[in-house]
């Protein structure tokens, strides 16, 4: 950890990606050098590409671009297959501190914490010259950068080290842990800088940047966290109300190609690029989710327990969501040659056919998650890397305001938000909802979207919910062959309060000396 957070190296390579659009044409950019702390940060273009490079921390796939929705796979939604045994034991709730994802995790927002670090110190000192909005709304993304990396940590595993600014001046890394409210504090008071600084919106190019509407949406999300119902909504409303973060017209649109860039909806972000366009960054974050017969290594699978959640008449986001066994891949024309180990169902009869659509053997569920895979236009079966990532939507922030209205007022306090989010699907509005309504909302609107777990974690802390009602029901597939609704995961026990939080990874503690100290029951 010392070495990444005492010095930020940027490499001509994070100088010529532009990680966030802030450039028409960031292929335009010629390496120009490495740089230190000592001799950066001397003027606008440093203040944009530095920052730049903040955000370029969010591709890796060790952090945002994959392994921090491995921490979904806990809910009943999905169930994870492959070659990954440390994702298949966080799955089934057998995390241990020598898990290579929990290390990959921390080191991950660690290297965007001391990137942030570094540009939180570094932006008030530079020159006269810069556009003042300019240097206001680049510290602001980076004291926004430092809150969201530290408030995953913490969801993840409660008391952290908080590595701040005074920490590299002095170059004292190697510190305890702080306690889970000292770092929510942080996250808080960063968060409010951020939202001070930011502007409310962007211009075409400058898509993809955090907003007032970003912090706004995170700083109620860490109040719902914190059970400050009020603040919550204080907050949210600020989403809720604003035509800066409206939802979009079409539930599909948060997920499709081309249709992402100029979606208000997408509070936050990762602006993957396509592989039709070199030199600019993407994460491999697609790819875990889409079928291995159509360039994906497919670990993530949801389960007939989540596709039950959808009742008859939600459609829009059912198709949206999932791809069933012989539902069309989009734009196929590379075809499978069907086999007798797919002979099921539709495909019964057909050994020697050639089809673009889901085969029964690339899936052990019956399903695959839509959302998050797009498919080149040419029909050569690539992933289009193109597809941004959606780490946060204005949907998640409406049912937040509204769960936090139920939990203050109680039933029908929140039906305005719950059904401005049903009315975009065509839905019949709900009347007098509660929180089992608010709950069904959330899992069919956010469901895969490294959500919903985190949520049943505070819902079960606050008694809402009982986990062991839930974690106690096997994981199924579907009911047709050759399924047969068979058990994808067994039954599992969730043990409180150890469950609440992974463990530290065993790396970490030993690099540390002792000085930063495993969490209770591992």
């Amino acid at each position: 950890m010392k070495n990444k957070n005492r010095s930020l190296i940027f490499t001509s390579a994070l100088l010529v990606i532009c990680a966030l659009g802030c450039n028409k044409d960031p292929l335009d950019q010629h390496p120009i050098g490495k740089y230190t702390t000592e001799n950066y940060w001397r003027n606008e273009a440093d203040v944009l590409a530095g920052i730049n490079g903040v955000y370029n921390a969010l591709y890796s796939n060790d952090w945002m671009g994959h392994e921090m929705y491995v921490f979904g796979d806990q809910s009943q939604n999905i169930a994870v297959k492959g070659d990954h045994p440390d994702y298949i034991l966080v799955g089934n709730l057998h995390a241990d501190p020598t898990l290579l994802v929990l290390s990959s995790v921390w080191d991950g927002a660690y290297e965007q914490i001391a990137r942030a670090n570094n540009a939180i110190m570094a932006i008030p000192n530079v020159p006269p010259g810069i556009n003042e909005d300019i240097r206001n709304r680049s510290l602001g993304e980076a004291y926004f950068l430092r809150a969201y990396a530290y408030f995953q940590l913490n969801l993840i595993f409660g008391e952290v080290p908080l590595i701040l600014e005074e920490n590299v001046l002095t170059n004292s890394y190697n510190i305890a842990k702080s306690s889970i409210d000292s770092v929510r504090a942080q996250v808080e008071s960063d968060l409010l800088k951020a939202f001070d600084l930011l502007p409310e919106s962007y211009d075409a190019a400058d898509k993809g940047r955090v907003s007032k509407g970003t912090a706004a949406g995170v700083l109620c999300k860490l109040y719902m966290v914190e059970d400050k119902f009020d603040k919550a909504i204080e907050y949210g409303s600020k989403v809720v109300n604003s035509s800066n973060y409206a939802l979009a017209p079409n539930y599909a649109d948060n997920f499709t190609s081309g249709r992402q860039e100029a979606n208000t909806e997408l509070l936050f972000q990762i602006m993957n690029h396509s592989q039709q366009t070199p030199n600019t960054q993407s994460s491999e974050w697609g790819i875990y989710y889409a079928p291995r017969a159509w360039q994906g290594w497919g670990f993530h699978h949801p389960t007939q327990n989540f596709v039950d959640e959808f009742g008859p008449n939600d459609t829009i986001r059912k198709k949206a969501t999932f791809l069933a066994v012989g539902d069309s891949i989009p734009n196929q024309t590379n075809l499978i040659t069907i086999d007798a180990s797919n002979a099921y169902q539709m495909f019964a009869g057909k050994v020697g056919e050639q089809t673009g659509r889901l085969l029964p053997s690339m899936t052990t569920t019956g399903y695959v998650l839509r959302k998050f895979v797009a498919y080149e236009s040419d029909g050569s079966g690539q992933i289009d890397r193109g597809l941004k990532e959606p780490i946060l939507r204005s949907a998640d922030i409406y049912l937040l305001v509204a769960e936090a209205k139920i939990r203050l007022n109680g039933p029908g306090s929140g039906d305005a938000e719950i059904n401005a989010v049903r009315a975009r699907v065509n839905l019949d509005p709900v009347a007098n909802a509660g929180m089992p309504e608010l709950i069904h909302e959330r899992i069919v609107e956010l469901g895969g979207e490294n959500i919903i777990w985190q949520d049943q974690l505070r819902w079960d802390k606050d008694k809402i919910i009982n986990l062991d009602t839930i974690v106690d029901k096997p994981r199924m597939s579907s009911p047709l062959p050759p399924y047969n609704h068979s058990v994808v995961v067994p039954a599992r026990v969730f043990t409180r309060p150890k469950d609440y939080y992974m463990p530290i990874p065993q790396k970490i503690i030993d690099q540390s000396g002792g000085v930063i100290t495993q969490n209770p029951n591992y």
